[in-house]
């Protein structure tokens, strides 16, 4: 076996263990939002994908970064993947300052997002979970539109740009006897469950927005959970939540500032009387938009895959 030229443990040599991760070559992209009607940018090799169903992104800034609280407090983000003639606007949104969208060819993407000219692909996202990762704040947003435009991506590896070309053996491996098919496995329960989940979560925040209920899916689900549970602790609410505690923090201040919601000075939590008549019109849609989701399905088979939900899902201790 090789030996390496260089190993350890990570806080004994930072820099080698920067260089090791930048063995793993990656895109460049841009991610930009609007706050207020001012823009913002920034360079990152962090985006990657998540989900196809629903349709999930993730990527993650630091909390050092100047442009932090303007994408901790956003409601859309966009992907902007560079081409490979496009270093230039890489180096541009990788410094700190002002005006770094002046003279740019842009259009307005969701959420007034600027979705640049000249790229290799475009990801238009609502903003849908957050999570603390050291010290990086990870973003997941849920796609709204893509683009994919015929051009080479510009890449990053080693700690330079670099550029896409076609391996030797591709066409070999191309032009290989395609192997036996194979008869897929059945999926199992939890990813049927799973699956389901994210193809009805993903129509109802989809028609919440068009309904103009302007809250996203965690959003609506702590205000649900708020209501069912009045003047719990946010701790309290976590096993209902599905999120870690930081991540909840943030979905929590955001419902505050749009007075949906207070907080006492012992931490426990209660819906306004706008929260209230939000959430219960969320509700009232959500059971609209059930009865055409499930259309056509027999009152039988509902009834029984409710009572095996409701039991899957237990009472709350």
């Amino acid at each position: 076996m090789t030996k390496p030229v260089e190993e350890g443990h990570p806080s004994d040599d930072l820099s080698g263990f920067r260089r090791s991760l930048g063995e793993f070559a990656t895109g460049v992209t841009v991610i930009t939002t609007c706050i207020d009607g001012v823009c913002y940018g920034m360079t990152s090799n962090s985006f990657a994908s998540v989900s196809l169903e629903p349709p999930l992104v993730l990527w993650s800034v630091k909390y050092e970064s100047q442009s932090f609280p303007a994408f901790r407090d956003c409601s859309h983000f966009a992907v902007n993947v560079l081409a490979d003639d496009q270093v230039d606007l890489s180096q541009n949104f990788a410094r700190s300052g002002p005006d770094k969208f002046d003279g740019l060819a842009y259009r307005d993407g969701a959420g007034k997002c600027p979705v640049l000219a000249g790229i290799a692909a475009s990801f238009e996202c609502s903003l849908s979970e957050i999570h603390p990762g050291g010290d990086h704040l990870i973003l997941v947003g849920q796609v709204e539109r893509y683009a994919r435009y015929d051009r080479q991506p510009l890449l990053f590896a080693k700690g330079r740009y670099a550029i896409a070309a076609d391996h030797p053996e591709t066409r070999v491996a191309t032009d290989a006897a395609p192997a036996a098919t194979e008869v897929p496995e059945a999926p199992t329960l939890a990813q049927l469950l799973g699956r389901a989940y994210g193809t009805v979560a993903h129509r109802l925040e989809q028609s919440r927005k068009t309904a103009g209920l302007g809250l996203t899916l965690m959003q609506a689900r702590l205000l649900k959970t708020v209501q069912t549970y009045p003047d719990s602790t946010l701790q309290d609410l976590l096993p209902e939540i599905f999120l870690d505690f930081n991540a909840s923090q943030n979905i929590l201040e955001s419902l505050e500032a749009l007075d949906l919601l207070a907080i006492d000075e012992a931490g426990r939590v209660r819906l306004t009387e706008a929260g209230e008549d939000r959430i219960n019109a969320v509700v009232e849609h959500t059971r609209t938009n059930e009865q055409d989701l499930f259309k056509g399905v027999p009152k039988e088979d509902l009834a029984a895959m409710q009572r095996v939900l409701e039991r899957v899902v237990g009472n709350r201790g």
